[in-house]
């Protein structure tokens, strides 16, 4: 790498001696002077849906061109902004939409004569925190209302604390998404609520996390960031990087003049090592921070991401939802056809010749001439390239709305739970005939039908939607476009770029994580709290490292995510013998088929039921299990062991895995059904008692069964159907089940046990259970809402009163702190999460 001639230490502390010195005050910057050059490059154009604008440090400039260089000599500036320009695109903004600006400002330590040379440093403090004012304001002025996100790095980043300070800044707090600074000389570390709403990362000189003095601080005279970004109670906008052995930031004691060229010069070394240090996993780990939550700032404010490209995210979405659709996109620009069958039967996933759909002969006429997808197919090649293997399988688009999605949204919870990159399905609970990528603001990219091109639709124009999955599992906690459906345990877990503890240390993670495993393998054995393992998971979030399986929480082998060499597709333990092995929607031969495997498979297995008896090969079993990742089961008959799996749970053991736990149906033959009436189409049949997930319930068509009339009605969430509570085992209306969306019994008549109602105006529910979390969305007034659990983390104060407890709303999808609920700060009826 190209690196740009220094002063010598000696003359670089020395004129650090002579600038700071003669300073007599360790206070605001004077006012700046109007004569300095207009900032490089050119001046700000309304335009950019973001824009990162970017205060180096002294003795920095943009003249010296080269790798790693484009932000500022010293490097630091280029690897947070590569960090937050790669996290945006993760966010599915395009790169057109993103512009970054540097910050043209004397920044310098040296004192020389004004004019003529450089100001000293209160002087080009004074100006870049005018100047960054300036471009602030300008950009608040624009039509298409961009989102700011500031960065500061050494002195720039006390220009960005002194920007914060001035009202014109405060004024548009609206317009910054988010504010990162690094190494900042005014840092606060006993400011009330930074460090416990996790936005100020201190990390030792192994860039493990680590811990700062409340007494300790900036190098020059600390400021407190503005409420309006400091999160805790605020929106928790505001981020910060220090080093426990970097004095600019961390300097023991109370700032002071009398020894700053002896602290700068034990500084030097890690005060230009933020980047380079750790290859930039602490830059983009903080990136990725800063902008999660400036995409869901924005996002609470109804802004579009993308708002001039139609085939592109129009929501926030995670890092794989953003790689499918630029996948799906690269098939539309490519004007690619519909074709019957096109993209299955073939791996890898990719576009084929279609052939004649026999229930549309003349519209899929030319299929067999042209190369292309249907709609599953369309999905299938589009998760293909962004997930890097088969994700979805050699599905139709009714197998794979059934398969074991993590995280599902039925129709009752309506559009504005979706995010860009879900996958949308429609037709009925018994049929699923369309598919479709969700883009956000009412938009698919969906392979329409035969003779016409793939392309962008309104999601409107189907009118049968039947649900949506995610499949990269984020949105559960996590945050940071690194969430998942599995988690970690334990503090300061380290993750690798090889699957082995000797390989490169990647990142450590500070406490327990939600993460996403794309697959997993047996590597290194690793020995931990009496347990050894030697399988590691792949973490595609999280710069593709590796962690050991003795920090995921689940057995040594996760059961349902597949091996890295392809080796255990099912994803499990366990497999069956024989050839043509049928898997059913229930648990009896007659059930509707889901799929057979024509060999020999690994599975993966979550229970077992005693059910209907099966004769095969001269043995009978009444054994059944259920198969997560085909949402079927098979006749233990046909599974490798004994008759009743001793190493496998019974099914309806109170997991408690979906809203609303594990439920039990009582009495033979029970029909479900595609609404909540009797008269509604059949979607199933249940032979016998049946260990059902419930996500919800309303007040439907009565029925009576058994002397006993009931209008309560069940949604199954893993089967999209529904059953009376005649046949559900509990009370008429089923205690801890929250209400469907839109059921006219609730919230406006029936109170259960889950319903609770918040208080006060503007409040937030967030990803998780921090205030500096991601928002989800904001409740203008009181609401009634429903609590699935709650459990204790930060603590919050808000009116004179603290609670550390949080609970998790059903329908908002997010938490909410306990402050905000009208009740007992814990309440002892609702569970713990």
């Amino acid at each position: 790498m190209t690196t740009r001639p220094r002063l010598p230490r000696w003359l670089l502390l020395l004129s650090v001696l002579l600038a700071m010195v003669a300073t007599t005050t360790l206070g605001a910057a004077p006012d700046a002077r109007a004569d300095y050059p207009n900032p490089d490059p050119g001046d700000p154009v309304c335009g950019p849906s973001w824009v990162v604008i970017s205060a180096y440090g002294t003795e920095e400039d943009t003249t010296h061109q080269g790798a790693g260089m484009e932000w500022g000599s010293s490097g630091v500036n280029s690897w947070f902004i590569a960090g937050i320009v790669q996290s945006l695109r993760d966010k599915g903004v395009q790169d057109q939409a993103i512009k970054v600006r540097n910050l043209k400002y004397p920044a310098s330590l040296i004192s020389r004569p004004w004019p003529g040379g450089l100001p000293d440093y209160w002087t080009g403090l004074g100006i870049g925190r005018d100047r960054l004012a300036s471009e602030v304001n300008f950009y608040a002025g624009c039509s298409n209302h961009p989102h700011l996100i500031l960065l500061g790095y050494s002195m720039g980043a006390h220009v960005v604390k002194s920007a914060l300070q001035l009202p014109v800044v405060q004024s548009h707090a609206d317009t910054i998404g988010a504010v990162l600074t690094v190494a900042d000389p005014s840092r606060n570390n006993g400011q009330i609520g930074m460090a416990q709403a996790g936005a100020m990362l201190t990390i030792n000189p192994d860039f493990s996390t680590g811990t700062a003095a409340v007494a300790d601080g900036g190098l020059l005279g600390r400021l407190n960031v503005p409420g309006a970004f400091a999160g805790f109670i605020g929106d928790g906008r505001y981020f910060d990087v220090c080093r426990t052995d970097d004095h600019v930031c961390n300097r023991p004691g109370p700032p002071s003049t009398d020894d700053l060229a002896q602290q700068f010069a034990y500084s030097l070394p890690a005060h230009t090592q933020y980047g380079a240090g750790d290859h930039g996993a602490t830059a983009n780990r903080m990136a990725a921070k800063a902008v999660s939550t400036a995409v869901g700032f924005a996002a609470s404010g109804g802004s579009d991401p993308n708002p001039n490209t139609p085939c592109a995210p129009h929501t926030d979405t995670d890092p794989m939802g953003a790689a499918a659709i630029a996948a799906a996109c690269s098939v539309i620009a490519q004007d690619t056809w519909y074709t019957w069958g096109g993209g299955h039967s073939v791996s890898p996933p990719q576009a084929t010749f279609g052939s004649v759909d026999q229930s549309d002969p003349v519209r899929s006429a030319n299929d067999p001439y042209r190369k292309g997808f249907d709609c599953s197919g369309y999905v299938r090649f589009a998760y293909f390239k962004a997930a890097g293997y088969d994700i979805i399988g050699d599905r139709t688009a009714d197998s794979a709305y059934r398969a074991p999605w993590s995280v599902r949204f039925g129709p009752p919870m309506g559009e504005s739970v979706l995010r860009a990159g879900d996958i949308v399905y429609f037709g009925t609970s018994a049929n699923i005939h369309h598919t479709a990528i969700y883009l956000g603001t009412g938009l698919i990219a969906e392979a329409p039908q035969s003779n016409e091109k793939i392309r962008v639709s309104p999601m409107s124009n189907h009118h049968d939607y039947m649900g949506a999955v995610r499949p990269s599992g984020s949105g559960s906690g996590g945050g940071g476009g690194v969430g998942g459906p599995n988690s970690t345990w334990g503090t300061d877990v380290r993750t690798h770029s090889t699957p082995s503890t000797s390989g490169p240390v990647y990142t450590t993670l500070s406490g327990p994580t939600a993460i996403r495993i794309d697959c997993q393998k047996h590597a290194q054995s690793v020995t931990a709290e009496g347990y050894t393992n030697d399988v590691w998971s792949h973490l595609p979030d999280i710069g593709g490292s590796w962690i050991s399986n003795i920090y995921v929480r689940g057995p040594a082998w996760l059961p349902d995510i597949p091996a890295c060499d392809g080796s255990s597709p099912g994803g499990g333990a366990h497999s069956t013998w024989g050839t043509n092995v049928n898997i059913r929607a229930i648990p009896s031969a007659a059930g509707r088929l889901v799929t057979t495997l024509a060999g020999p498979t690994d599975i993966g297995i979550s229970c077992q039921k005693h059910a209907e008896s099966v004769t095969a090969s001269g043995i009978t079993n009444d054994a059944w299990s259920f198969l997560p990742n085909y949402n079927g089961w098979v006749s233990n008959i046909f599974v490798k062991g004994a008759a009743w799996l001793v190493d496998v749970p019974t099914c309806g053991g109170g997991s408690g895995g979906a809203v609303g736990g594990d439920h039990m149906t009582w009495g033979t033959n029970v029909y479900l059904h595609t609404a909540p009436t009797a008269t509604s189409a059949r979607a199933d049949l249940l032979p016998g008692p049946t260990a059902v997930t419930i996500d919800c319930q309303v007040h439907g068509q009565s029925v009576t069964a058994e002397g006993i009339t009931n209008d309560g009605w069940s949604h199954l969430a893993d089967r999209q159907a529904w059953i009376s509570n005649i046949y559900v085992k509990g009370a008429a209306w089923l205690d801890g089940v929250p209400a469907c969306d839109g059921d006219p019994g609730s919230p406006g008549g029936e109170t259960h046990g889950n319903t609770r109602t918040t208080w006060g105006t503007n409040v937030r529910v967030h990803q998780d259970a921090t205030s500096g979390s991601g928002v989800v969305t904001t409740l203008a007034g009181p609401t009634q809402v429903t609590v699935v659990c709650q459990k204790h983390s930060e603590s919050v104060t808000a009116d004179g009163y603290t609670n550390d407890g949080w609970s998790r709303l059903a329908d908002q999808q997010g938490w909410i702190s306990n402050i905000y609920i009208k009740g007992p700060a814990w309440d002892d009826s609702l569970p713990t999460c």
